[in-house]
């Protein structure tokens, strides 16, 4: 029997985008990356647009006072592989030529989740990414449908390593 899949991630990050960015300063689920003359080579020429499927794909990136967000959304927050993803993001970032005017500009990495704990934020912080906690009216719902630990952050409970607290000028 096929599995039921529920569009709750993309309700939660467009809510949070309209929220947080002037319409129009964010582009959803943009592809990233340089595709290689290799893959090019063997696409016949008017099947080039195929090329995109090779690229990686962000959630969200979003360009505003001077500044590239690349946001990452998780609903269930037993993803921790969301943290590697968006490091990597960042880096194709850089060799995407739609994105070439941007390239100069400072990177912020977030991870928006409906659930955080002490571990997952200190990771995060060690990484250079910020983690943003929101929720709607459906992702809560979602959350009460899923299995316990498939809804309560992987981590919780553990003592969070030593992350130094940043000094204020």
């Amino acid at each position: 029997m096929a599995r039921k899949y529920r569009m709750v991630h993309d309700e939660l990050l467009t809510r949070w985008l309209m929220r947080n960015f002037p319409v129009g300063s964010y582009i959803i689920n943009p592809r990233l990356g340089a595709v290689s003359e290799s893959v090019l080579k063997k696409l016949p020429f008017e099947m080039r647009n195929f090329a995109q499927n090779y690229m990686l794909t962000a959630d969200a990136i979003a360009f505003h006072n001077g500044k590239v967000y690349i946001i990452e959304c998780i609903v269930r927050p037993a993803e921790w592989w969301k943290i590697q993803q968006l490091k990597t993001y960042k880096e194709a970032f850089r060799v995407t030529e739609r994105f070439k005017k941007y390239w100069d500009w400072d990177i912020e990495l977030i991870l928006l989740t409906t659930q955080t704990n002490p571990f997952m934020e200190s990771v995060a912080y060690k990484e250079g990414i910020r983690v943003v906690k929101f929720s709607t009216t459906q992702s809560e719902m979602y959350l009460k449908t899923i299995p316990k630990y498939r809804a309560t952050p992987q981590g919780t409970g553990l003592k969070p390593p030593e992350v130094p607290k940043p000094t204020s000028p």
